[in-house]
């Protein structure tokens, strides 16, 4: 009988381990399951920023929201459009939870939340290899070289209060092209005088390019300079989820300066800049 209760005792106790330790990964599993999944509009063809190989997405913007979203316990898909305005126009439908690299403005704010700025964005003049250096002209006021130029720069992007006032001033001064390539192959035929990129954007053109690393290169003159946010659907989030995000952008500045100038690294040296 003593043999017997002995058996079952020690039954008793494998069982309890096969529970505790069968079943603790799974409860481990269930607890660390996403708090929801979101729908991020992300680019194919944006490099350094978003791009897709081999059918994943890479690039800096890519890394940064991965670190925060995971920071927060959010799970994420993404799509791409063929256009920023494409995707701003699903966004209002709500059929996107999230646009990455958005400048703040009020008519935005209007259909949209804002994160905390993330990081800045560089909007940088770029000309002609053979273009004399070019000066700086006095704060708050635009660039010398606009005088009687021609520039190109992409339809809906935001290039600040001096920028703005020179293309009121001279509308046929101003081109509007979508593509950063398009932008760059003018300058390379010398068709327009400038272009103004995204520092970073600009940058990986010129290097992964010979006949624009041969032709374009930025200038010394930035256009505009300003913080980027991430542009939330309304309702998305709540108060306090939004707040666990923001407090994850503010916690990780050290990280995306790191990671960012990673970037700035590996893409501007003295040739192209």
């Amino acid at each position: 009988m003593r043999t017997s209760k002995l058996s079952v005792s020690h039954i008793k106790r494998i069982f309890i381990c096969l529970f505790i330790f069968g079943w603790a990964p799974l409860l481990q599993a269930q607890e660390n399951v996403c708090e929801k999944t979101i729908t991020i509009s992300a680019a194919n063809d944006w490099p350094p920023y978003s791009y897709k190989e081999n059918g994943v997405f890479k690039g800096l913007d890519i890394e940064i929201i991965e670190l925060l979203l995971q920071d927060v316990n959010i799970c994420w898909n993404y799509v791409a459009f063929p256009s920023s305005s494409r995707a701003f126009s699903e966004f209002q439908k709500d059929h996107v939870d999230l646009i990455f690299a958005a400048s703040y403005t009020s008519k935005r704010r209007g259909f949209a939340e804002f994160s905390v700025a993330y990081r800045s964005e560089i909007m940088q003049l770029f000309s002609h290899i053979s273009q004399p250096p070019l000066q700086k002209s006095p704060k708050g006021r635009s660039p010398l070289a606009f005088n009687n130029a021609i520039v190109a720069i992409n339809q809906g992007s935001v290039y600040g209060p001096v920028f703005s006032h020179f293309q009121a001033q001279c509308t046929d001064c101003v081109i509007e092209l979508s593509e950063s390539i398009d932008r760059f192959e003018l300058i390379k035929h010398k068709r327009v005088n400038f272009a103004v990129e995204d520092l970073l954007s600009g940058a990986y053109l010129i290097k992964n390019n010979t006949q624009l690393s041969h032709s374009v290169r930025a200038t010394h003159i930035t256009v505009h300079s300003n913080p980027v946010h991430y542009m939330l659907r309304p309702g998305m989030f709540s108060e306090k989820k939004l707040r666990e995000f923001n407090l994850a952008i503010i916690n990780n500045k050290s990280r995306i300066e790191t990671l960012t100038n990673q970037y700035k690294a590996r893409l501007i040296t003295k040739k192209n800049i």
